[in-house]
């Protein structure tokens, strides 16, 4: 595909954005349209779609959000995009979780769609690994917080806590090897080339 995006589940994906590149994005927004792809929830801060995805008709939700070392995502964030998530499946739709490269903040907030369809941390992420292997999923812990709080706002115990925060730490602490590392630091070094111009 030239879409950026892995197919996690059967009506949830996650990804990168749309290519700069005119020609290249219509043929990105073809096939994303052509797989059923009716949400879309776009992680990023830098940049905004509205004005693209309106004229045919996607369901597009802007919860713009830094990707920085140190940052953390706040909980109404994965809240949000949760519940855009629901309403998706309401409708029988596809969701499509995005952020510029596809390595942190899509992936994240598939990871937190996936907590709150019930399946465990580690599954979920993954499972999200599985489709998107250059990703971090760095906000994981984030998204895990927020899944959390919100059973408690619902009144659902929640057991384990920091023993599930502390399995998915030692999890993914297991899962992204230094090999593993560096092939997705260069996806990133690639990915920032092309930004700058750099198609060699």
């Amino acid at each position: 595909m030239r879409a950026n995006l892995g197919w996690v589940t059967a009506d949830l994906a996650v990804g990168g954005d749309l290519d700069v590149d005119d020609d290249v994005m219509v043929q990105q927004m073809v096939e994303i349209l052509d797989a059923g792809i009716t949400h879309v929830v776009d992680l990023r801060s830098e940049a905004n779609d509205a004005e693209i995805w309106k004229h045919v008709h996607v369901n597009y939700r802007w919860l713009g959000t830094d990707d920085a070392d140190g940052h953390v995502v706040p909980p109404e964030i994965f809240d949000k995009g949760v519940r855009f998530a629901r309403l998706a499946a309401r409708e029988s739709g596809k969701v499509l979780a995005h952020c510029h490269m596809g390595i942190n903040r899509g992936p994240s907030m598939g990871f937190a769609i996936l907590l709150d369809r019930g399946y465990p941390p580690i599954e979920a992420f993954n499972m999200i690994r599985a489709a998107r292997p250059q990703a971090f999923v760095a906000y994981a812990q984030d998204a895990l917080a927020a899944h959390i709080a919100r059973q408690r706002a619902k009144g659902l115990a929640v057991a384990g806590e920091q023993q599930q925060a502390r399995a998915l730490q030692k999890h993914m602490d297991q899962a992204l090897t230094p090999s593993a590392v560096g092939r997705i630091r260069h996806v990133m070094r690639e990915h920032r080339r092309r930004d700058l111009g750099f198609t060699a």
